[in-house]
């Protein structure tokens, strides 16, 4: 993917996002004050600017009492006198305030940061991020970043820890709940868009936050899906497959990146200065600042045993080029010592202060420290957010199999069962909080009785654990369709959620027998964070729609979809497994000297108790038409190769077609994918309409990394032009020498 300094072009037809770097104040402008600073602190008022907290041992000042005299408070005397630079958690509305003018009261004036992991919400609840990248919609991704960029400002936060722009190749590692699915292409148009919401053009607007791309780098890759774990990696993977959302997420002008918590080819990611300065800084260009992941520089010693706490902890972190320390207190405590014994220069202080201050710059923090709640809150359209959050839920939902009885019919009896079917906690998913106050919360309970549907509810079973199997008999004998709720509970994903088993617990499985004899159609609903091993389900249901955690407006969003209000629009970003020993399982696995395509061969790789091909690979998704592809064809133009299909609706239904461009290098000079994503574009057609969709991919994204430069070969590449990656007829170009 081609990037600039100035900004990137999404290759998918008609999907263009500027992402020019913000400038605040002219540079000049801006370098001159922190000069300024630097000049009149103290060794410990620029060691404070290093440090995050959360205020402990103290009371967290949202728990206190506002109103009483607070002249005396230790917190509020640390936080006058520079101590640190910045806090940890919500802060409310007063509490943020009052702690940016007891900044401002400081001998500098130096105001705070104050983050929190708003994920996918601040007041209102969106689809978990992984959902959220089934749109293959950037646009989508910016808007959402904008709601919760300004609803986080009234709970008193002007920083997220999102982002995630891990790359998630594995099923087991609970994490993949929070990022944009396995593929480097897709994640580097949603990662930047993001960004852009969070930030806007303007970040010193008073509707923006900063945003922090994390966990750099390589963290997807943990040994064995096992969160916090070792990695070791190619430099051409790292550079191929995990760094491109970190460019695009720079290249948008990102203000905070937060190194990952595990060791990346035996150096932890908070001391590798090879990922924190050769790359970060050097060759992405990188000027915001860095932020240890919780704790992370103190697991340097704790945890890792590659240095001791304090001095030799602060000394490694700083000089790989670690700003911020999150929690812990080895700058705090030991960056005094690491100093006067020579292992850190002064110069490598200041300029982590310097990065620090350019982002409260950047955001207007010093010349508007403080939030006017009730003059935001005015300018705040919340029924619009809500909508969006619906919309969201339309839009992240899968339909992975149909066999005709979606949408439901008008006038069709339906038995809604499963426990997740009422719940208003899955709806949300992980990194959910409690501050969500424009949240509807409807379950898929709520949303089909919303479309209307002629809807009985039993909850006849937990998705692990008891089930009533004559409720579960009875709701069927007396319905027309069944709408079964499968998958895993919400705790299931996020962080520190790592499991052995992607398959559906035995209960499950018992209840899909039970429906499956009573003779009705079933269609299968599943929510979860995870892609999961689902060949019994695509047998023997008549329907599989993947919901996720589909936010706060979810119930309203999945029964759209499943009532037909909505066209089924995502695609799948992550592949689906016929079992957990596949994992890690990705579309874009390199080839081999026995490949398994064609199917068949005997001394091929594959495996003898499985299907090689994913249930639903990479790309997949159906609507309620259909589609024919025909005529596909590639030429160059200029520095573009441009793919051309003719699409037709072959159904009775209008509806939107994600086409796809996939490449493969024939003759490398290293092992390549079988496939990779290179384009895509959506196009809405017409019952009977035919559309020729053209997709350009510029010559210098068919490059790959090798011996640390980026090479785009002449010679022969096959191209598939497809609805999802095992699709497609086979074509073949030459790239000119």
């Amino acid at each position: 993917m081609e990037m600039s300094r100035k900004g990137f072009v999404c290759g998918a037809a008609a999907l263009i996002i500027c992402a020019a770097r913000p400038l605040v104040a002219a540079v000049a402008d801006v370098d001159a004050r922190i000069d300024a600073l630097l000049a009149q602190m103290t060794l410990e008022e620029k060691i404070g600017q290093l440090w995050q907290t959360n205020g402990k041992p103290s009371q967290a000042i949202e728990a206190e009492d506002l109103s009483k005299d607070r002249s005396g408070d230790r917190f509020l005397a640390d936080v006058r006198a520079g101590r640190y630079g910045s806090l940890i958690g919500r802060r409310g509305a007063d509490g943020y305030n009052l702690l940016q003018r007891t900044a401002m009261e400081g001998r500098l004036g130096i105001p705070l940061l104050i983050g929190h992991d708003l994920i996918h919400s601040a007041r209102t609840c969106f689809p978990i991020p992984l959902a959220l990248s089934c749109s293959w919609e950037p646009e989508l991704w910016r808007r959402i970043g904008e709601a919760i960029a300004v609803e986080a400002l009234t709970l008193g936060c002007n920083w997220t820890f999102t982002p995630m722009s891990d790359i998630s190749p594995d099923a087991r590692w609970g994490r993949i709940a929070e990022g944009p699915g396995q593929d480097p292409y897709l994640a580097s148009l949603l990662v930047p868009a993001m960004v852009k919401g969070l930030q806007g053009d303007d970040p010193a607007d008073g509707r923006h936050i900063a945003a922090c791309a994390k966990h750099y780098i390589g963290y997807g890759a943990s040994t064995g899906g096992l969160d916090y774990y070792a990695v070791e990696m190619a430099d051409g993977t790292l550079r191929d497959v995990y760094l491109p959302p970190f460019r695009a997420a720079v290249d948008a002008g990102v203000a905070t990146v937060m190194p990952a918590f595990h060791s990346f080819n035996g150096v932890p990611c908070s001391m590798n200065r090879y990922l924190l300065t050769d790359i970060l800084r050097g060759e992405l260009g990188f000027d915001g600042l860095t932020i240890s992941d919780y704790q992370a520089v103190d697991e340097m010693a704790t945890g890792h045993g590659v240095a001791e706490r304090g001095a030799d902890a602060a000394a490694k972190a700083l000089n790989a080029g670690m700003d911020m320390e999150m929690i812990s207190d080895n700058y705090e405590k030991g960056l005094k010592a690491a100093l006067a014994s020579g292992r850190v220069k002064i110069e490598t202080v200041d300029n982590a202060v310097r990065n620090i201050l350019r982002v409260k710059f950047r955001f207007g923090l010093f010349d508007h420290p403080t939030v006017d709640v009730a003059a935001l809150e005015r300018t705040i359209d919340f029924p619009a957010h809500l909508a969006l959050s619906r919309e969201a839920a339309r839009k992240s939902a899968v339909l992975l199999k149909n066999d005709g009885v979606l949408p439901l019919r008008p006038g069709l009896k339906v038995a809604l069962v499963g426990d997740v079917a009422d719940s208003v906690r899955e709806m949300r998913g992980c990194w959910e909080h409690g501050d969500m106050s424009n949240i509807t919360n409807t379950t898929l309970l709520a949303g089909l009785r919303a479309d209307g549907v002629d809807v009985t509810y039993s909850s006849c079973y937990k998705l692990d654990g008891a089930r009533n199997e004559a409720a579960l008999r009875a709701a069927a004998a007396d319905a027309d369709v069944v709408v079964a709720a499968f998958g895993e509970y919400w705790g299931r994903s996020g962080e520190n959620r790592s499991v052995t088993r992607i398959e559906f617990a035995p209960v499950q499985l018992k209840v899909l027998e039970t429906l499956k004899r009573a003779g009705r159609p079933v269609v299968a609903v599943v929510f979860g964070g995870r892609p999961l091993a689902l060949p019994e389900l695509d047998r023997e249901a008549n329907a599989v729609l993947m919901a996720w955690n589909p936010g706060g407006a979810g119930g309203w969003g999945v029964a759209d979809v499943l009532t037909g209000l909505a066209e089924p629009y995502g695609r799948l970003t992550v592949d689906f497994p016929n079992a957990t020993g596949e994992c890690p399982k990705v579309y874009n696995r390199m080839t081999t000297g026995r490949p398994s395509e064609p199917a068949g061969a005997r001394w091929s790789t594959h495996y003898m108790d499985i299907p090689f091909t994913s249930v639903y690979p990479f790309g997949w998704g159906l609507t309620y038409t259909t589609f024919d592809y025909a005529g596909e064809r590639v030429h160059a133009d200029g520095d573009d190769m441009v793919f051309s299909v003719d699409v037709k609706n072959t159904g009775d239904r209008a509806g939107s077609e994600v086409v796809q461009v996939y490449v493969r290098d024939v003759v490398a000079a290293t092992v390549r994918p079988r496939r990779e994503l290179k384009g895509y574009a959506r196009v809405w057609i017409e019952p009977g309409e035919t559309k020729t969709v053209q997709i350009r991919v510029p010559k210098a994204r068919l490059g790959y990394w090798v011996d640390g430069s980026y090479r785009v070969e002449a010679g022969e590449f096959k191209a598939w032009i497809a609805p999802h990656s095992d699709g497609g007829r086979e074509l073949t170009f030459r790239l000119a020498e």
